[in-house]
């Protein structure tokens, strides 16, 4: 299960990447190319999210004569659209973005077509795990310890340091974690887990951990984790570095601690995207997977959303942008002792029942 998460030999691709990317970043790899009439259809999130890839990605696209239309859900909806139309002359939607907790449904259902790589040159910085026949990784995130800091200190309270915190009776009530249906649930779960000895085949001693945490509270989306910071109901949850950054923005002094789990530190969820198997559109959707993996575009999506990006050669640039600094890990070792999930050992099923079984007790 365990092992480094990323294993880019980093000072390599971003020196790699300086030489190549020039060519290749934003439009400018179908800069002969146009798209005048073409209709992309984009499964993703709404919002946030969807605003910023209009702005980072959309309107490469749209520069060269097409249109986007993003069809919003989250990719457990957009996944059960497109398992709905299968057979139909065509799709719902043209490509669409895929959690790492989906991808080995989502490969056995033989939803997604080959990738032409030559259409996505700047894939070839990424490092080689992301890269695969018919998916790419397009972000992480890097799941974090999100506490008050202001609450914490006029408290006396400790700066957390593992999920075992979470259940002090000093926050009784203040403590939010990912629901499993919500984006990063499974991570969660996950890292309770690990914390409490357990893994992907044994979560019980991470619900029981859950179970302990005094009137803990538990969040489906996002925007209720920065309502609950912002109203001062919440001083302490499990959410990715990206809900740190906006509650910041939203005005709440918090800090980022990435859990310690087992011999790693720190949890990475991977987000893919794919192109959906019966479309007449494939060319298209390569240009804007290419574009949403230029320098430019994973540097806005880590700005607006918190993603972190996978063209390392975005990184440097972190490292001088107010709050995401002090929010994310940026050290490429750090970041390389961080861990992820393997779902391929993930019953998902089980994992829903024993939550259910256990959060009802």
């Amino acid at each position: 299960m365990r092992g480094p998460a990323l294993t880019l030999k980093w000072r390599v691709l971003i020196g790699l990447a300086a030489l190549v990317l020039p060519a290749l970043d934003g439009s400018a790899a179908g800069a002969e190319k146009r798209f005048d009439g073409v209709v992309l259809r984009i499964g993703t999130w709404g919002g946030t999210n969807r605003d910023a890839l209009q702005d980072a990605v959309g309107k490469n696209f749209e520069a060269l004569g097409g249109k986007i239309e993003w069809v919003i859900g989250s990719p457990q909806d957009n996944f059960a659209k497109i398992a709905a139309a299968r057979g139909r002359s065509e799709p719902p939607m043209d490509a669409f973005e895929i959690l790492g907790s989906l991808v080995p449904e989502v490969i056995g259902r033989d939803m997604l077509a080959k990738l032409d790589y030559a259409n996505i040159p700047n894939a070839k910085v990424l490092d080689p795990s992301q890269v695969k026949d018919n998916l790419v990784a397009t972000w992480t995130t890097q799941e974090m310890i999100v506490y008050n800091k202001t609450k914490f200190a006029e408290l006396g309270l400790p700066v957390p340091h593992s999920l075992k915190d979470f259940a002090d009776s000093r926050l009784a009530g203040r403590v939010m974690i990912p629901d499993i249906s919500s984006g990063g649930g499974l991570e969660a779960v996950g890292a309770f887990a690990i914390t409490a000895g357990g893994d992907e085949a044994n979560i019980d001693p991470g619900l029981a951990l859950i179970h302990s945490i005094p009137r803990v509270r538990f969040w489906k989306a996002g925007g209720d984790l920065v309502t609950a910071f912002k109203s001062g109901d919440v001083w302490l949850a499990m959410a990715h570095a990206g809900w740190a950054v906006r509650t910041n923005y939203a005005g709440v002094d918090v800090g980022t601690v990435p859990p310690v789990l087992g011999t790693h530190t720190g949890l990475v969820k991977e987000g893919w995207i794919g192109v959906v198997r019966g479309t007449k559109r494939q060319a298209a959707a390569e240009f804007y997977i290419d574009s949403f993996l230029g320098v430019e575009a994973q540097y806005q999506m880590a700005v607006k959303t918190g993603t972190f990006p996978v063209n390392p050669a975005a990184w440097p640039r972190l490292a001088d942008t107010p709050v995401i600094k002090d929010l994310m890990i940026l050290d490429p070792k750090a970041i390389g002792n961080m861990t992820k999930l393997d779902f391929a050992k993930i019953n998902l099923s089980q994992w829903n029942d024993r939550w259910n079984r256990t959060m009802s007790q």
